[in-house]
C-alpha cells in the first residue's frame, strides 16, 4: 500500500514537471515567434520610412533642378534695358550702306546722318548679344514733325538667333565679322515699331555695316 502510494506520488510529480517543462516550451516559443515578427514589422516600418525619405528627397531634388532649369531658361530668354549707354562706345564710329552713312556715338547717346541729329530714347539688350536702339529726331525736315527710328544692332561675332519682336527664330545671313545694324520706323509716335524689315535685312544681309575707315 505504501509503495503504490509512493509510486503514485512519484507519476503526478513527473507529469507536473513534464507540464511545466511543456508550458515553458511553449512560453519559450511564443516569445520566439514574437520577437521575431517584431524584428520584421520593425524592419518593414523602416524600408518603408526609408523609401517615402527617399522618395521626398528625390521629389525635392527634381523640383529644385526644375525650378533651376526654368529660372535659368527664363533668365536666359529676358532682355534688359541698358540705361549706360557709354558701355557700349566700343561699338561708336561711322556705318555705311549702299544709300548712305551714319556715325553712331554711344557715349554721346546719338545717330548722326547728314542731315540729321538723332537722340538714344531706349537701349535694349537681347540675349543673342543684339541691341534694340530707340531714337528721336525733334526737326523732320520734310513734314516738320519728331521722327521716331528703331537701330537692330549686331556686334562683331553675335549672330541674331530670333526676331525678339515676333520670339520667331531667324537665319542671320549678315556678316558677323563686323558690327551692323538696320533700322525700323515706327508709325504710332515711337510707341511701337515695325521691326520686321530690320530683321529682314540681317536674313538678305543688306545691313549698314562699320566702316574702318
Amino acid at each position: 500500500m505504501a509503495r503504490r502510494f509512493l509510486r503514485i506520488q512519484a507519476i503526478r510529480r513527473r507529469n507536473r514537471l513534464l507540464k511545466i517543462g511543456l508550458s515553458f516550451l511553449l512560453l519559450l516559443a511564443i516569445f520566439i515567434i514574437f520577437k521575431v515578427n517584431q524584428t520584421s514589422i520593425t524592419a518593414l516600418i523602416s524600408h518603408k520610412t526609408n523609401q517615402t525619405a527617399n522618395q521626398l528627397n528625390n521629389n525635392s531634388a527634381t523640383a529644385t533642378t526644375a525650378s533651376s532649369t526654368t529660372a535659368n531658361n527664363q533668365q536666359a530668354s529676358t532682355s534688359t534695358v541698358i540705361t549706360n549707354y557709354a558701355r557700349y562706345r566700343a561699338y561708336s564710329g561711322n556705318y555705311e550702306n549702299s544709300t548712305g552713312s551714319y556715325s553712331l556715338n554711344f557715349a554721346a547717346g546719338t545717330l548722326t546722318t547728314k542731315q540729321q541729329l538723332f537722340h538714344f530714347d531706349k537701349v535694349i539688350l537681347h540675349p543673342d548679344g543684339s541691341l534694340i536702339i530707340n531714337v528721336h529726331e525733334n526737326s523732320d525736315y520734310t513734314s516738320g514733325q519728331t521722327l521716331y527710328l528703331s537701330i537692330l544692332f549686331a556686334p562683331a561675332n553675335k549672330k541674331i538667333q530670333r526676331n525678339w519682336q515676333t520670339n520667331t527664330p531667324i537665319t542671320d545671313s549678315s556678316d558677323t565679322a563686323i558690327n551692323r545694324f538696320s533700322l525700323a520706323k515706327s508709325s504710332d509716335g515711337g510707341k511701337t515699331f515695325n521691326m520686321a524689315p530690320a530683321y529682314a535685312a540681317f536674313e538678305q544681309n543688306s545691313t549698314t555695316i562699320f566702316n574702318e575707315n
